[in-house]
């Protein structure tokens, strides 16, 4: 019985009861005991399970907003950031062909500044071009050459440098890259000799120009690493009596997430996210084409719209406000069990 006395003595929802000589005495009970020895154990579990939901950043909160660049936008684009595979289509079986015997690509990174309100290229860097090969993609993109069989397109020789795009048309630097498909003319600079003409027409004339890009898909519920590889599987027509201008506009993306567990940190990561494609032609004359101008101009250059995804979690100080709420709700609820009962 003693025993019992002092177990109930940890009963916090016990009752004053009065004693000769203005005497003050606790009446515990065993439901008081059990209701505070449930109150405590609730309270860990709920600290507990609070403490790893954050750590583990569990409970996301994400904002979206999209702006237009009050300045010129810029990004250092690597590999990782942007790839990308292109060839013909045989205009019969739409199969991928490499043979520069009917065209000859040519690619190249131009780079413009403005002067006296006219763009002048400052610098224009040859990119060399080589058969894809599924190494080039990485280990997340080595689906995107098997699903498109991109073993008959072209692709960046030894892309393991960094390329900075910047601005656009309004602003005073404007960086791209340049895409250009030529039909094959003999010339004393090939050192071999075009397929006829017949044939060069036949692929030509009413042919498919295809890229397949590097993309991204944003993840947010992924702490570590909130975008999906993705691609796009692009293409459009070509003809030896139009000119096509195919522009591919990224933008870029970023994502700020907060890392702080006590105040704020924000990391912000950036990405190149594919936005729109506008194309523009013009008619012109077929003696263009049999002098091997291009017929068809790629530029793959920034949108001027900013993406910005926000990741906010829950932070330790907010835990303890949270659960100073919900101990303060179980303490009431259990003292008007315990009165009701007593």
């Amino acid at each position: 019985m003693v025993t019992s006395t002092k177990f109930l003595k940890f009963d916090m929802y016990s009752k004053y009861i009065g004693f000769f000589f203005n005497k003050q005495e606790k009446m515990g009970s065993y439901l008081g005991l059990l209701l505070t020895v449930g109150y405590v154990f609730a309270s860990i579990i709920l600290f507990i399970y609070q403490i790893i939901r954050t750590v583990q950043r569990s409970e996301l909160k994400v904002f979206d907003t999209t702006i237009y660049a009050q300045k010129m936008p810029v990004i250092e684009a690597n590999i990782d950031q942007l790839y990308f595979a292109f060839a013909l289509e045989d205009p019969l079986t739409s199969n991928r062909f490499m043979d520069e015997r009917i065209y000859i690509p040519k690619v190249a990174f131009i780079d413009k500044v403005k002067k006296n309100n006219e763009f002048v290229t400052v610098n224009t860097t040859s990119l060399p071009l080589e058969r894809c090969k599924v190494e080039n993609f990485g280990k997340n993109y080595k689906h995107l050459f098997v699903e498109n069989e991109l073993n008959n397109s072209y692709c960046l020789k030894d892309f393991n440098y960094t390329l900075t795009f910047a601005g656009g048309y309004k602003y005073e630097r404007f960086t791209y890259i340049r895409l250009r498909i030529y039909p094959c003319v003999n010339s004393t600079n090939n050192n071999f000799s075009c397929r006829p003409q017949e044939d060069i027409d036949h692929y030509l004339k009413s042919g498919y120009f295809s890229i397949v890009i590097k993309d991204f898909g944003l993840n947010p519920s992924n702490y570590s690493f909130p975008v999906l590889p993705t691609y796009q599987d692009l293409y459009t027509t070509i003809d030896k009596q139009i000119y096509r201008n195919y522009i591919l506009n990224f933008g870029v993306t970023e994502i700020r997430t907060d890392t702080g567990l006590f105040e704020e940190k924000m990391k912000v990561d950036r990405y190149l996210q594919y936005r729109k494609e506008v194309q523009t032609f013009t008619f012109r004359d077929e003696a263009d084409y049999y002098a091997g101008k291009s017929v068809i101009l790629v530029q793959i250059r920034l949108d001027d719209t900013l993406y910005i995804q926000t990741r906010t979690y829950t932070r330790i100080s907010e835990i303890f406000s949270r659960i100073g709420g919900y101990m303060q709700l179980m303490n009431t609820v259990f003292l008007l069990i315990s009165s009701f009962i007593n």
